[in-house]
């Protein structure tokens, strides 16, 4: 297709010009010109030519051109229709001339040049005409006669720097405006290799062509407009219009442009789009889809050879399918040239998507799997091209550093090898099963998508589609490629086709690493191996299909494919069942129970024989995993779950007892399993275990019971569940808890600053103990319990001297009773244990008991305090919070002085008495009344999982908080919310009932000891307005007086602490703070002394900064240390701040004690501004205003300027403000 660059030339003198030439003269100037078109000819192709189109925003460079020198006579002036590239005609006329005489020129030479350029101006086609004058070498000269003397006199230059002799008439004659058209050329002695005797012809020579081929190429844009203008006209021919724009883009191509050559081929394809839109497809054959001539499913599609595809424009007799064809392989071999491999192999993906869409709607008129013949065709013939290219920098066809190329190769592969698939299930040589594709549209139909033109998009229904009678009755066409007619003849040639295309499309898919691809891939081979009986092969491919499977945690219906492709192989030849089929029945397993669906949708009666073939599959497979001998345990297998279904246990008759689990049998089929176990530890590592025997488990959700044999109590923690197989044991590590709770709080009531205790409940069972004895010993090494300090309510206790345990005597059955038992100390943390040994009698003999608890020895509500002294009082605001664990409920809170009555300043303390309950214990308490309370006839009634859902419904706070706390009765949330989960509720109605009866609740008491602060010096402030306030402005200035008035009362004895009795001798320093709301002026800091009987008064000035309701601003009071009260040099270094009193834990678990923080040696200063909450009204400006600010310091001055509303202010300030 590219075309070298036409360049003419022109020659005079000739061997025929002149009258009489002289024979010397003569055949040097003819050799002077031979020698002149070989050395342009030996300077050819010209390289580095640089474009600068108006037309085009960047500059072109031109790496180089292909350059065809001949002589003008050679060259037709006929140019070749409708289409033709620019370059077809010259670009570039050469003239060369030898003339060094101007009599010769003025005779011969110049007449001859002004026929040439009439010559060329005839043929009306952009052109560049470039004179070259030349000079004979030396040599030559003097071997002529001693012309040198003449051809010196024809390369001077004037004085002016003007050329002279011919060289200098020649650019006088011939140049237009500034275009230089001459040149000349000092030949070289022959023989002779002078580098700067050419540059300046080939670089005259590359700018005319440049603008040459600039002129053309705008000219030839100018038509391709006016020609796309015309669109609408009768008469306009797309074809026609195609090629006329085309030839910019085989001409872009011949000067090494590819890139802008790609482009107009571009728009082309959107300008096809558009007319396949409009549905305006006249201008094509008439059978406008084609596809169905001799050849056309094996013609390779990146080959504009193979058809005269321009012939057939030209006709106006090429179908969409050899158009777009042609359009694409134009395409592909310009990205070919770009070295974008990649791009070709994707868009070669989404052409053959899109024009198979185009064939399968009008697949009856075409040959039978000719789509497929076709795709397959195209696909190999895209890879096989752009291997080539690829190879090209490449030699040693090592494709690793094109992952991207590679990853669009191997999808075409992938492509092709489909195709051969669906022909080999059509023929009968592979099944249609999966994982084969049947013979069928890979491509969904979406007809919205114009990229895969649709029936509405250029072709009608009235049109080729709806063949007639008598052309649906014609044969249809039939194929043309061996390789598709070798597949459908012959079972071998297509499984080997099939085989050797998949094996290389793998390993394709394997060297860009898309590792889904290759086990879907792979998932065919072993299909085949098991489809051909070749057992060997299927057991292997299997295999290493499910390994991949397993190592991705994906593709589990492949995975299950696979292993049951490799369980079955394995049992036709007819291998032991050793580890190696154990591990493949265990993973078989495991993908049934996560997935009961198929790679693919297939038929109800194909699925219902594999949903069969997996059954029977499964039952096998359970069966040899029952009688393997090889003992395994596996962890977390996904054939079962287990988990606790309530976190209470039940003791049956028999005293054993038993806890509801939930397993779920994940599989399709019931399975009989030998044995079910859950071990349970506490916090000091013993161990239970709950057990059970032989169980169905139906698939689904199965509910049993395990079974304990011993007697224990405690809390509890699920550790692990083993169900077993045979010889496999299935383990599952768990984390759910199973609390027992056996060691408590005190209920009545807790004094931070009594003895703590550990009240520990002695609950007696269903038979007498006799000689009761108990011991508690803590686990803390901080902690130690003072047994022989223990209380028993109702009864004395002594303490055995020797065992150091506590007698408490003889218990009746079910007769409850609770010890007191003090500790020292503090846990660190919010949990102490301790272990408790139990020593009793029974008919039966002695037994012995021993078990560790934990309690929370925390308190579940915090407690902060914040006062506000005032001359007279003491106001103090408590603040009571949940821990953020739990809810609580409040009854009463009071503030009471100690036993013996009243209190004093000097030394007060008061107990804050907190009245409490948690509602987690009120609503179990509630649950458990009422379970007791109502009637055994109707309790009896209700059955065992509705009442162990109704003892385990106040465990979880989301059945009942949010409605309990909007005051809803308690029995009407027990009814709606078992409702929803427990069937069976008849027969509550009493219990409902029951629940909603207040129940005698028990409340918690926590006391606070609380003392009342001290060592406080108070301050009253007071700012009132020196004279009446009438109408405030803004920037109007308020003259105020501050009264400071101290008490002592809240001193205590600090009065006459730092070695003075006399209060008179105590000073301090006052700070007004500054705001946004006001500007202070004068003094704003000072000190005085703080004298009871004597108010201190200071005038300021307050000007308001703004409009609106302004509240005064405030005061602090410090006191100042003893060493400066005399003579303070530095008033900002006061070393006692103001410190606020509040009450704060002070524990490590967060205990609310209520103590002021330590008291400093001297006074603290307390600050009450006796009218904070009153406020001035202050009104907006109402023009600018100059205010004079009257303020007693000497030698100040201030001039203020307040604008209006959309004024500011401004200040003149000659002194520190802050300076007192």
């Amino acid at each position: 297709m590219p075309q070298p660059v036409t360049i003419t030339y022109t020659l005079h003198p000739t061997s025929s010009s002149g009258p009489e030439p002289s024979e010397p003269s003569s055949t040097t100037q003819q050799r002077a010109l031979q020698n002149a078109i070989a050395g342009i000819r030996a300077h050819l192709p010209l390289r580095n030519l640089h474009w600068k189109s108006s037309t085009r925003t960047s500059l072109r460079t031109i790496q180089e051109v292909d350059v065809r020198l001949v002589e003008l006579g050679e060259v037709s002036s006929v140019r070749d229709g409708v289409g033709s590239s620019v370059l077809e005609a010259p670009l570039v006329n050469l003239c060369l001339v030898v003339c060094e005489d101007a009599e010769v020129y003025k005779n011969q030479t110049r007449n001859f040049i002004r026929d040439w350029l009439s010559l060329l101006a005839a043929r009306r086609t952009p052109h560049a005409p470039l004179i070259v004058l030349v000079n004979p070498s030396l040599d030559s000269g003097n071997a002529a006669g001693g012309s040198a003397s003449g051809s010196g006199a024809a390369t001077g230059k004037s004085v002016w720097g003007k050329d002279k002799g011919v060289l200098g008439k020649l650019k006088g004659d011939f140049n237009v405006g500034k275009r230089d058209r001459c040149v000349q050329l000092n030949l070289p002695a022959p023989g002779v290799h002078d580098p700067a005797a050419w540059p300046e012809l080939i670089n005259k020579l590359k700018e005319s062509l440049v603008t040459a081929f600039d002129s053309a190429i705008i000219e030839r844009e100018e038509e391709v407009k006016r020609g796309e203008s015309q669109r609408l006209n009768v008469g306009w021919n797309f074809c026609t219009w195609f090629l006329l724009k085309e030839s910019l883009a085989q001409s872009f191509e011949s000067v090494n442009l590819p890139e802008d050559s790609l482009i107009i081929y571009e728009e082309l394809e959107a300008s096809f789009f558009q007319v396949l839109k409009e549905q305006n497809l006249s201008w094509f054959g008439i059978e406008k889809l084609g596809a169905n001539h001799a050849g056309d499913d094996s013609l390779p599609i990146l080959d504009t050879s193979v058809k005269p595809y321009r012939d057939m424009m030209k006709n106006s007799t090429i179908s969409i399918f050899d158009f777009r064809i042609y359009l694409f392989a134009r395409q592909g071999v310009l990205l070919g040239k770009l070295g974008r491999i990649t791009e070709v192999a994707k868009r070669g993906q989404w052409f053959v998507a899109s024009l198979t869409r185009r064939l399968r709607e009008a697949e009856v008129s075409l040959a039978e799997h000719f789509i497929e013949s076709w795709t397959y065709t195209a696909c190999m013939d895209i890879v096989s091209k752009c291997d080539q290219w690829s190879q090209i920098d490449r030699p040693n066809g090592d494709y690793s550093g094109l992952v991207a190329y590679e990853s669009a190769r191997s999808e075409l592969l992938d492509i092709a090898r489909i195709q051969v698939e669906r022909i080999g299930v059509s023929a009968g040589h592979l099944p249609p099963i999966y994982p084969f594709n049947p013979a069928s549209s890979p491509y969904p139909s979406t007809a919205q998508e114009l990229l895969f033109e649709s029936s509405s998009n250029g072709l009608s229904d009235d049109e080729e589609l709806a063949l007639p009678p008598q052309h649906a009755q014609e044969e249809r066409p039939v194929l043309s490629n061996e390789q598709i007619i070798e597949a459908q003849r012959d079972e071998g040639n297509c499984r080997a086709l099939y085989l050797g295309l998949t094996r290389k499309t793998v390993k394709a898919y394997e060297a860009c690493g898309k590792v889904n691809s290759v086990i879907r891939l792979k998932a065919d081979l072993a299909a085949l191996a098991l489809y051909t009986k070749d057992w060997a092969s299927a057991y292997d491919l299997s295999r290493s299909l499910a390994r991949d499977c397993a190592e991705l945690l994906t593709w589990e219906p492949v995975s299950k494919f696979a292993l049951e492709g490799a369980l079955r192989a394995h049992r036709e030849l007819h291998k032991e069942k050793d580890e190696d089929w154990d591990n493949l029945a265990l993973a078989y397993l495991r993908v049934c129970a996560v997935t009961t669906t198929f790679p693919r949708q297939s038929s109800a009666d194909d699925q219902g024989d594999e949903t069969q073939n997996s059954i029977e599959e499964l039952e096998r497979v359970i069966e040899g995993l029952r009688d393997s001998e090889t003992e395994q345990d596996i962890e977390g297998h996904k054939a079962f779950s287990i988990r606790l279904e309530s976190t209470d246990s039940v003791l049956e008759k028999g005293e054993q007892t038993y806890v509801q689990v939930e397993i779920t049998n994940a599989l399709t089929i019931p399975i009989y399993i030998d044995n079910v176990s859950l071990d349970f530890t506490d916090l000091h590592g013993e161990i239970i275990s709950f057990i059970n025997d032989e169980i169905n488990l139906q698939p689904g959700v199965n509910t049993i019971k395990v079974y304990c044999s011993t007697s224990t109590q405690g809390l509890y923690t699920l550790q692990g569940a083993n169900i077993v197989l045979g010889s496999i044991s299935f383990i599952y590590n768990k984390a759910e808890e199973l609390s027992r709770l056996k060691v408590r709080r005190h209920t009545d009531g807790v004094a931070l600053d009594d003895d703590t205790k550990v009240v520990v409940e002695i609950r007696a069972g269903g038979i007498d103990m006799r000689n009761v004895r108990i011991g508690l010993r803590s686990l803390l090494a901080e902690v130690t319990c003072i047994v022989q300090d223990a209380q028993l309510e109702g009864r004395d206790t002594t303490v055995d001297g020797v065992s150091g345990l506590v007698a408490i005597g003889d218990l009746q059955s079910r007769e409850n009773v609770t010890l007191s038992v003090p500790y020292s100390d503090v846990p660190q943390g919010e949990y102490a244990s301790a272990q408790i040994i139990l020593q009793y009698e029974t008919e039966a003999g002695p037994r012995e008991w021993i078990d560790t608890q934990t309690v929370f020895v925390g308190l579940p509500l915090t407690v902060n305090v914040q006062d506000f002294f005032r001359p007279d009082c003491l106001v103090s605001h408590f603040t009571i919070a949940s821990d953020g664990k739990e809810y609580l409920r409040i009854g009463s809170v009071s503030l009471q002085p100690l036993a013996d009555g009243g209190y004093t300043v000097d030394a007060a303390l008061l107990r804050l008495q907190i009245g409490y309950r948690s509602l987690d214990e009120e609503v179990k308490r509630a649950v458990n009344d009422a379970l007791r309370d109502s009637s055994r006839s109707q309790s009896s009634r209700l059955d065992g999982a509705v009442l162990q859902a109704i003892r385990s419904w106040p465990n979880n706070r989301s059945n009942w908080l949010a409605p309990y706390l909007l005051g809803e009765p308690l029995g009407g949330i027990l009814r709606n919310s078992l409702t929803k989960h427990v069937a069976g509720l008849e027969g509550i109605d009493g219990l409902i009932q029951a629940l909603n009866v207040p129940s005698d609740y028990i409340w918690r008491t926590l006391e606070i000891p609380v003392d009342i602060p001290q060592y406080r010096l108070l301050t009253s402030v007071r700012i009132s307005p020196v004279t009446p306030l009438g109408q405030i402005y803004e920037g109007r200035a308020i003259p105020v007086t501050i009264r400071l008035a101290t008490s002592y009362a809240w001193a205590g004895g600090a009065k006459n602490i730092a070695g003075s009795s006399d209060t008179k001798a105590r000073r301090v320093v006052f700070d007004i703070h500054q705001t946004d709301d006001w500007l202070i002026c004068g003094k704003k800091k000072g000190y005085y002394t703080a004298d009871p009987a004597t108010p201190e008064e200071q005038r300021i000035t307050l000007i308001p900064l703004r409009a609106g309701q302004l509240f005064l601003p405030s005061v602090s009071i410090h006191l100042l240390p003893h060493s400066s009260a005399s003579a303070p040099s530095n008033p900002t270094s006061n070393s006692h701040p103001q410190a606020h009193a509040h009450i704060r834990p002070n524990n490590q678990q967060g205990t609310p004690v209520l103590t002021h923080a330590q008291y400093q040696q001297d006074l603290i200063c307390e600050t009450y501004l006796e009218n904070a909450a009153e406020c001035i009204t202050v009104l907006p400006a109402k023009k600018e205003v100059n205010a004079f600010v009257p303020i007693p310091v000497p030698m100040s001055h201030m001039n203020l300027h307040m604008g209006g509303a959309g004024g500011g202010l401004g200040i003149n300030d000659g002194w520190d403000h802050e300076r007192m």
